[in-house]
């Protein structure tokens, strides 16, 4: 299969060429032959400013979380850094690189501490917990004299400190001018990067466990994983900026720099850019640090920047500056990337001519397997003092389309969210294609050939239909990250691969022509089917679907209940549904299960179901009418 040129498979290419990358980077290297050295300097040393943003994008843009602990890591790292390569009697003697890796690695360590201290709980603690490390670091790093300076700008001896450039194949960096390019060539390279990252099936998971940590687990990704790697990817960039900011200051900064204001101040820079808009980072870190330069008679202080930054944010919410500045560019100039829709679209066109046997292929079907899909077994669950299961029990055999209904109150979604793995069970067993799988966590059950569909609409509105898609295939796809950090190309043809096969999913689903949209674009309708397209890309064999029509209106929840037949029919997916629309659900399914009351009241044919008198007297009532398709009564 010849892989479409997308940003989500050739990232690099694709934004590299975009008018504004290759304005921005034009820009960057030529301005500096048209100003004085002393804006030289001053630009330069926005490009550390700029690396620790990047980090808090990576944890506040994309996982969600939040840290007021940047500026501390940023300064410990700088003056870590220093001490370690110093000469003689001041420091350690340490090449460049060893430093480097040391200084960066303990920050990001100590950001590790923080994502497994605060997992499970309150977000409002962490912002306790990291702003106690930003005032421990104030109060324990930096003022020690062999490393900051201390307040007298030097050793407790006395003695001044200098710090030392590295040396780079005899290049000498100690111009303004040469020290400008080397910094922007370690941004360039951070960015490329960063790019490679967001478009890969980890940045993806990232915005995933950010944005709902059940979902994410119900496609295979380990949000305690995804998270900790967040937080280890902020404090490595948090560190690399430290790192960057001393190889400019000769002598180390005063640390007054980098206290408590100065988080604020790094985390106004991507929450106004906004989660998805790398270059308006950049973009706002020199803005932050030339303004207050080019005005400095109006006495514009920097802090003042981070409180406008911070309001802005809020304003112009979580898509930001760059999601608006991106609106705007489509109004006015149109899509730029209708380009990448209509190859990818000639592509799929010539290659695929049967979604059905493309989807299939993933899903890897290719006969019904014998024996139950799903064994459900005497499962109970105790919530405050109250019984929510009390010894459900039920079997579904793979290939069957099975229906769960019941009244409100009877436990229907909590069986779901023991059955994969969302709430434990305090008694019972569940096993999925004969593996007890009841202590197993939940991101592990897709990859034993189980997804979900939740009741309530879990997609990312932000990311296009594409990129939510996408989210589904991310334990399918092998590769390590470190592979599409790197651009190894098997690697970016594997995504290729799992974008014609998305594309085929969305052709399936009826949402293809909305490909490249925001998915917060699209119907009510056309979300729940971006959801069930998620799921489908994570390769089920059982796929649990929690009232997939409700809120849709009558044509809307009979096309849904068709496409969902289809699904069963020619996919040959084993299907557990769970639906107040007891119509739809006996024209629908093969067998059905009556929960109330915590318990299984019945199980049985549509036909049996609606001829049992217990489920008419305490559940359908006497008013429902059903035919069996293919009876006369």
């Amino acid at each position: 299969m010849t892989v479409a040129v997308s940003p989500r498979t050739r990232p690099i290419q694709c934004t590299a060429l975009t008018t504004g990358s290759v304005l921005f980077w034009v820009a960057a290297i030529v301005w500096v032959f048209f100003r004085a050295d002393y804006w030289t300097y001053v630009v330069s040393a926005a490009i550390p400013l700029a690396v620790g943003s990047l980090g808090l994008l990576v944890l506040q843009g994309w996982a969600r979380e939040i840290s007021l602990a940047s500026a501390a890591l940023f300064g410990s790292a700088l003056y870590y850094y220093g001490w370690l390569s110093r000469p003689d009697n001041l420091g350690h003697g340490y090449p460049w690189v060893v430093a480097a890796l040391l200084a960066i690695g303990g920050v990001t360590v100590l950001m590790m501490v923080v994502a497994a201290a605060s997992v499970r709980l309150p977000g409002i603690y962490l912002v306790v917990i990291t702003l106690g490390l930003q005032v421990t670091l104030e109060k324990s790093v930096f003022p020690q004299g062999k490393l900051s300076g201390g307040i007298s700008g030097g050793t407790e001896l006395g003695q001044s400190i200098t710090n030392p450039r590295p040396y780079f194949f005899g290049l000498d960096i100690s111009g303004d001018r040469t020290m400008y390019y080397f910094l922007l060539g370690w941004l360039a390279l951070i960015v490329l990067v960063l790019v490679r990252l967001r478009h890969s099936p980890a940045g993806r998971a990232f915005l995933l466990v950010g944005a709902d940590r059940q979902a994410a687990a119900a496609v295979g990704i380990s949000p305690l994983r995804y998270r900790t790697a967040a937080f280890a990817t902020s404090g490595a960039l948090a560190g690399m900026a430290g790192v960057l900011a001393c190889w400019l200051y000769i002598n180390p900064p005063v640390f007054i720099n980098y206290l408590s204001p100065t988080s604020l101040l790094l985390l106004a820079i991507p929450v106004l850019a906004g989660r998805d808009a790398i270059g308006w980072v950049l973009v706002i870190a020199c803005f932050d640090q030339v303004l207050p330069m080019a005005l400095e008679a109006q006495h514009i202080n920097v802090f003042l920047l981070a409180g406008v930054g911070l309001i802005g944010g809020a304003f112009t919410g979580p898509r930001g500056i760059g999601g608006r500045m991106a609106d705007l560019r489509r109004r006015f100039f149109g899509d730029s990337d209708r380009a990448h829709r209509r190859r990818a679209a000639a592509l799929l066109a010539s290659e695929q001519t049967d979604v059905l046997t493309t989807v299939a292929d993933w899903l890897g079907h290719r006969e019904t397997p014998a024996g139950s899909a799903l064994s459900v077994s005497d499962v109970r669950v105790h919530i405050d003092g109250l019984t929510i299961l009390d010894g459900a029990t039920l079997d579904v055999p793979a290939g069957s389309f099975v229906g769960l209904i019941g009244p409100n109150g009877a436990g229907k979604s909590t069986l779901l969210d023991v059955i994969s793995g969302v709430r434990p069970a305090n008694a019972g067993t569940v096993a999925l294609f004969g593996q007890d799988v009841t202590h197993t966590a939940a991101w592990r059950r897709p990859r034993m050939g189980m997804s979900r569909v939740f009741q309530s609409t879990r997609i990312i509105e932000d990311l296009t239909v594409a990129d939510n898609l996408l989210l589904g295939a991310h334990h399918r796809l092998n590769m390590p990250t470190a592979a599409y950090l790197a651009g190894l190309r098997p690697a970016w043809d594997a995504s290729g691969r799992a974008e014609a096969v998305a594309r085929a999913v969305a052709t399936l689903l009826k949402i293809d022509d909305r490909w490249e949209d925001r998915a917060g674009e699209l119907s009510f309708s056309g979300r729940r089917r971006i959801e069930i397209g998620r799921a489908l890309l994570a390769g089920p064999r059982l796929l649990l679907l929690d009232e997939p029509a409700a809120g849709l209106d009558p044509n809307s929840a009979k096309a849904m209940f068709d496409l969902l037949r289809q699904l069963h029919a020619e996919l040959g997916l084993t299907i557990v549904l769970v639906e107040h629309n007891v119509t739809s659900v006996l024209e629908t399914c093969d067998l059905v299960h009556v929960l109330a009351e915590g318990k299984v009241l019945a199980s049985g044919t549509p036909a049996e179901i609606t001829a049992n008198t217990e489920v008419r007297d305490r559940y359908l009532g006497n008013r429902l009418r059903y035919t069996a398709v293919g009876s006369a009564g």
